[in-house]
């Protein structure tokens, strides 16, 4: 159990969240646009009342990011004291990644901040992860500006 991960796509890459970081999986919805969000942040979603935002790994990548389709799925979890979720294509698996399958990121990619590891499972490589590195201090701060703001101008909606 404690080894078992959530394998998921974003267009050709496969990633990986620990299964105890994964809250859970639902269909993706229509985002609410976050006006002066970070790029990463592709908008918000409402969670049971809750202001949940959507990030986006494409640009990661250096793939531009994509409108929602209605097969895109949304993996809720939480980073850095703040429920988040990440729009992915699909989720393909949940699989043991033993320690001995793993490379620390660093090792392979150098200077790469979003990733814990590099996992080679047969012919395939899963990129490992790492939630609370998805955005950096001053983007969770321009993050929380933007929602706050965001919320200043619902309630003067009100």
């Amino acid at each position: 159990m404690k080894n078992d991960y959530v394998v998921f796509e974003v267009d050709t890459v496969k990633f990986a969240l620990p299964s105890v970081a994964v809250d859970r999986v639902e269909r993706a919805v229509m985002l609410t646009p976050v006006p002066e969000a970070p790029a990463a942040v592709l908008g918000v979603v409402n969670d049971a009342g809750d202001v949940v935002p959507v990030l986006g790994l494409r640009g990661r990548l250096g793939i531009e990011e994509r409108d929602v389709v209605l097969s895109d799925r949304l993996v809720f979890s939480s980073a850095n004291g703040r429920r988040m979720a990440l729009l992915v294509d699909r989720i393909s698996d949940v699989l043991d990644i033993g320690p001995d399958a793993a490379r620390a990121a660093d090792e392979i990619w150098p200077g790469v901040s979003f990733l814990k590891s590099f996992a080679g499972l047969g012919t395939d490589v899963v990129l490992v992860q790492d939630m609370g590195a998805l955005l950096d201090p001053e983007q969770e701060r321009d993050l929380a500006e933007a929602l706050a703001a965001m919320a200043g101008e619902s309630a003067a909606d009100d």
